[in-house]
């Protein structure tokens, strides 16, 4: 196995394990806490694999979030629960909580490339997680908008 094998697969199982420690802290309903875990380790899935085809952090976190998004619907409505229930989990893995971290170590440092790298790293991959969380609630809003206009035509 090689050693990029080896990371990846131990961040994906970090990613269920993170995930599912904060699906605890959330109170999450015992009966929802292995779906949200997988959820998590699969939006951290589709977010490395997009970094490893060479997908900046934005188009990276927005791919992670619209699957994320896709991901919490269907659990959501099949398991009929809320949404929030998946999607809180589920966007763990992809915060940018180490890119703020090192920001604020190398703001605080007076190293001001580095600060800019993290800080604009961290910015991206927020405003991926926003833009592909409501791409992906319009998607299934608009969805289900056009299912109800054919089902009355």
């Amino acid at each position: 196995m090689t050693a990029e094998l080896t990371k990846a697969l131990i961040e994906l199982l970090t990613a269920l394990l993170g995930t599912l420690g904060f699906a605890l802290i959330f109170r999450i309903r015992y009966k929802y806490l292995p779906i949200a875990a997988v959820g998590g380790m699969l939006t951290d899935l589709v977010y490395l694999l997009a970094t490893l085809a060479g997908a900046s952090f934005l188009p990276a976190a927005v791919l992670a979030a619209i699957f994320m998004g896709l991901f919490s619907e269907i659990c959501a409505r099949t398991l009929k629960a809320p949404v929030a229930v998946f999607l809180l989990p589920c966007a763990i893995p992809i915060v940018p909580g180490s890119f703020l971290y090192y920001s604020m170590v190398n703001l605080l440092g007076q190293n001001e490339t580095l600060f800019r790298y993290y800080m604009l790293g961290a910015l991206e991959i927020g405003i991926g997680i926003a833009l592909g969380t409501t791409i992906s609630t319009v998607c299934v809003a608009l969805f289900f908008y056009f299912k109800r206009k054919l089902h009355k035509a």
